[in-house]
């Protein structure tokens, strides 16, 4: 039963290729702008749909609330301090090569934060992953099911920021592929975890998504409303976030 949960978090880990394969056959602009504003969406739907409900759920005490705001905090706190190491370009849109350099460096700071966000969010949901299979195998499915397609759009994502910079993207891939694997066999070896962990975990967690969703992804998409692309990925979001509601 662990090989075959784990076999299947490594399916939901390969999901990102796909949005990286997208990103390399189609070549346009807009593809950068749909990819930027549909992850925005996407990192909205996980957070209000599955993240934030289930701290609600699992917070029952004044002890516990007090534990979920210092966690949040601890998580936005953790992705402002790596902010203010990685090169951050401000940039006007203007079509001067200066500017479309900026353009990119920007892509990048807003594509490393979000990659960063993506495999801490990846382990631990690799953890929780791993306690919803042991529980029922047809929940593990389609949980895996929903985790993949949500996986594909922040893989365009994450490719798009990243194309115009010489890194090793074999390396990034294989973080994303394996990170959910790696937390379902952290889940395997700590067991059954307990609620204030647990809470914890969720809350740095959704702290980190919130930082990145609305500071990085959802500032640019919004300073960007204009952009061919923005609103298509905004739509296309939106049709996700209703269908993970369902």
């Amino acid at each position: 039963m662990t090989i075959i949960v784990l076999l299947l978090s490594l399916l939901m880990g390969l999901s990102f290729i796909v949005g990286s394969f997208l990103t390399k056959k189609i070549k346009s602009k807009a593809l950068s702008y749909f990819s930027l504003s549909l992850a925005f969406m996407i990192f909205m739907a996980v957070l209000f749909t599955d993240i934030v409900p289930e701290i609600v759920e699992q917070t029952t005490t004044y002890n516990q609330l007090c534990l979920v705001i210092c966690s949040i905090i601890f998580g936005i706190g953790i992705l402002f301090i790596i902010d203010l190491f990685v090169p951050h370009h401000h940039h006007e849109h203007e079509h001067n090569d200066e500017n479309k350099t900026e353009h990119k460096k920007h892509l990048y700071h807003i594509g490393l934060l979000t990659l960063i966000s993506v495999l801490m969010h990846n382990m631990f949901e690799g953890i929780a992953f791993y306690a919803i299979a042991m529980a029922s195998i047809k929940s593990a499915l389609i949980a895996a099911g929903g985790i993949a397609l949500h996986n594909i759009p922040l893989g365009i994502e994450i490719s798009t920021s990243f194309k115009n910079k010489k890194d090793n993207a074999l390396l990034r891939n294989m973080l994303l592929i394996l990170s959910g694997t790696v937390g379902a066999f952290i889940g395997f070896l700590i067991g059954e975890l307990n609620t204030t962990l647990n809470i914890c975990i969720l809350s740095v967690t959704c702290g980190m998504m919130l930082y990145t969703g609305l500071i990085e992804l959802g500032s640019e998409t919004i300073k960007d409303i204009k952009e061919k692309g923005i609103i298509e990925g905004l739509l296309v979001g939106a049709i996700i976030f209703v269908l993970m509601i369902m």
